[in-house]
């Protein structure tokens, strides 16, 4: 169990194994290393994952690790589910991709508020991403889920530069869904990645 100092969104990417395998990757002993690890190993077809009670599917490139974690925030503890896959030996564009979704109090954090309301929700998430990877924002825009809730798309640089973090965020009535995939920068703005995020879909209609 963690605490968080605000939203539970701000503090998720501290979780991430990104940050760790790519200061591996990024070494010239790793970079031989893959070399030779990834001329023997192909990803097969991608794996969709239908979640029930998260309301969701999406396509991963395999079968990814799927975790829920507490935090402690200062709107009360919140839980996390997780779906992380971490490309490890694998021949891939990007280091790691993952699905985060948590419930708030729907009286705090919901879709049906202001904009200036939700606005406020996008920027602290963003915020606290920057402060747990200690990056910048090199990129960040409106977006929606089918044009019926709101979102965010947002491009994270960090490690000086050399880790891309790219993100979206949408909030669906009370859940929020956070989907990542983290590069080098210098495989940014893949197909893959590309893919990950088209194929994400809400299942069911979000419970009133």
């Amino acid at each position: 169990m963690g605490r968080c100092p605000s939203s539970g969104v701000t503090c998720l990417v501290s979780e991430y194994p990104i940050k760790r395998y790519l200061m591996k990757k990024l070494t010239a002993f790793a970079a031989l290393l893959l070399v030779v690890l990834l001329s023997s190993f192909t990803p097969d077809d991608w794996v969709k994952v239908d979640n029930k009670p998260g309301r969701f599917s999406i396509m991963f490139p395999r079968n990814p690790e799927a975790t829920e974690q507490e935090l402690e925030t200062e709107i009360g503890m919140l839980k996390m589910h997780i779906f992380m896959y971490e490309v490890g030996k694998f021949k891939d564009e990007n280091a790691v991709y993952g699905l985060i979704y948590s419930d708030y109090p729907d009286t705090l954090v919901n879709s049906d508020f202001k904009d200036e309301y939700i606005d406020e929700f996008f920027e602290n998430a963003i915020k606290g991403m920057l402060e747990s990877v200690k990056g910048k924002v090199v990129s960040a825009s409106k977006s929606s889920y089918m044009g019926k809730y709101p979102g965010k798309t947002v491009k994270i640089s960090f490690m000086d530069g050399e880790g891309i973090m790219n993100l979206q965020v949408f909030l669906v009535k009370n859940r929020a869904y956070i989907l990542q995939v983290g590069c080098e920068a210098r495989a940014d703005n893949n197909a893959s990645a590309t893919r990950f995020f088209k194929s994400f879909t809400i299942t069911e209609p979000p419970k009133k």
